[in-house]
Parts: C-alpha cells; structure tokens; sequence
C-alpha cells in the first residue's frame, strides 16, 4: 500500500496480503464464482483492451491524467474501470484501486506484480457501502458501473453514493459511468416471468446524485446498446423469453459541493 493512501485509511485490515488490505466483504457486491486461472484472464484480456473501449470517458480520464492526483477507483471489478485508461495517459499517478471481491484483487495484484512494474497502483478489498477511509481523502474518484454493482437495492446504491460524497474533497470530482435501462417496463415483465426481484427497478442516477448534493457538471456522453444473453443471467433470460432490451450507459462529472 502506497504510504500516500495507507494514511487515509480509518482502521486496520482484517489481513494484509502482497501489501494490498483486505476487509472481509466477500458476502457483498458482485462476487465472481470462477477459477483463479480464468479470472487472471479475464483481467489480462481487460486490461489489454481498455484502451480501445474508452471512448466515452477518454477526454475526462486525460483530464484527470494530467492533473496528476492520486485517485480512487471503485468496485473495480475484472476490468479495473477507468483507471487502466487514466495511467495509461500518466503512468506516475497514485491510484488504488478497490473491490469487496478478495478474488478480484488477488487477480490484478498478481497480473501488476507480473506485467505491470511501471504502474504504482495499490489494491484493497471493501466494500463501496462502507469505506474505511477518511473524510475529504480524494480529489478524484471514478467508476464504471461500480455503483450499480453493489446488489443492495435503492438503499445501498444511495448509501455507496453518500459514502463517495464523503471520501471526496470539498470541490472534488467523482466520474462515474453508470447504465440505465432505456424501456423499464420491459425490464418488469421480464422479471415478472422470470420470477425474479428486480434489483433494477429504481435506477434513475440523475435524481440520485442530486439528492446526495452533487453538483452535475455534465452528463452528455452516453451510448445505448442492446442487451445481450452474455451480458448476464438477466441478459440471458429476456433473450430466452425474446424480449429486446436496451441500455444507456451515461457518463456523469459530478462535483462535490
């Protein structure tokens, strides 16, 4: 753990493995149920093709490039978010890097210690809905889809909010690209036949932001695609059940007031 973000922490890791913290938070957010040798893959691949999938965030992450602050990606996941794209522009920048998945930061730590020796990216395993770090720690923390990972329903996608409002400086940035679906109804019946909870039902991230008094400063760049029967289990019903499904995938500068 660099010494710049080991400062910032607000108490001790249950354990400490190759420097990086650990909290125990197995039991929350997307947990993936694969082997070691598939999941640093998957991360090898990921990071290989960030770049050339980044267009909707590549003049923000430049911005933060060129600042040169250490900064924060959230609920990382396999493909690291934006932070691969960021250092990829300015490799010197401190970032750490988190998810509540151990199995996904054991993954990047042994795919950094191996191939990534230019890169000063620290790891910690917590949860977004209780970060064990400072109040006003960051200038910058960003995510891709991290807040809509947290699998905890309207309340836990607010609390995650809130705690990123609270880990950012005053006047510090939080970026975060997050999905919508562009046809809710859609979404409903599918889980109606599916006979599943709808995690997505309350998924409007503009008056979430607002609520939590982030000021926007833009949320202009988007994409909608379709969704597809390899997105997830989800993706895999509605295309079992022939129900097209759209999704917006919006990037948010949000400005900590």
């Amino acid at each position: 753990m660099d010494k710049i973000f080991a400062e910032l922490f607000t108490k001790e890791p249950i354990e400490i493995i190759d420097n990086d913290y650990y909290y125990d938070t197995d039991q929350e957010g997307d947990q993936f149920r694969v082997t070691d040798e598939e999941l640093l893959s998957w991360v090898k691949n990921n990071w290989a093709n960030k770049k050339q999938n980044s267009f909707i965030f590549d003049e923000i992450a430049s911005k933060i490039a060129s600042d040169g602050k250490p900064f924060m990606e959230i609920a990382c996941g396999p493909g690291m978010g934006m932070a691969p794209v960021i250092l990829m522009k300015n490799p010197s920048i401190p970032c750490l890097a988190t998810d509540a998945c151990s199995k996904i930061i054991k993954a990047w730590r042994n795919y950094i210690n191996q191939n990534l020796p230019e890169y000063n990216i620290s790891l910690a395993s917590f949860s977004v809905l209780d970060m064990p770090i400072k109040d006003n720690s960051f200038d910058y923390v960003t995510s891709l889809l991290g807040i809509g990972s947290t699998r905890n329903g309207e309340a836990g996608k607010i609390k995650a909010i809130n705690e990123v409002y609270r880990v950012l400086k005053p006047g510090g940035y939080f970026i975060a690209n997050e999905i919508e679906f562009v046809d809710m109804a859609k979404v409903e019946e599918v889980h109606r036949v599916w006979d599943r909870k709808n995690w997505y039902r309350e998924n409007r991230w503009h008056d979430k932001f607002i609520s939590a008094n982030f000021q926007i400063e833009s949320e202009d760049k988007f994409q909608i695609r379709k969704f597809t029967k390899d997105d997830n289990d989800f993706g895999e019903a509605a295309h079992r059940l022939g129900i097209e499904i759209e999704i917006k995938t919006t990037l948010y500068v949000l400005r900590r007031s």
